[in-house]
């Protein structure tokens, strides 16, 4: 089951909420309750986890030269 992203269109809550392809009409508003939400487009992102969000500066203590792609 995919996870969805809508906006309830009673209180203007955005939410996540697993359901099966077709019953995007199921999910209910955790803020109101309301079962009139709107699916959106959610963004997403590409890349190799979170190793590669570090700063250059940093270091993971396996490397002291800076030089391996652990932490650079």
């Amino acid at each position: 089951m995919p996870i969805y992203e809508f906006i309830c269109r009673k209180c203007g809550r955005r939410f996540e909420c697993l359901v099966p392809m077709g019953k995007e009409k199921d999910a209910v508003c955790p803020g109101c309750g309301a079962a009139d939400g709107k699916k959106i487009l959610s963004s997403f992102g590409i890349g190799g986890g979170a190793s590669r969000l570090k700063g250059s500066s940093s270091s993971c203590g396996t490397c002291s030269g800076k030089s391996c792609s652990t932490c650079h």
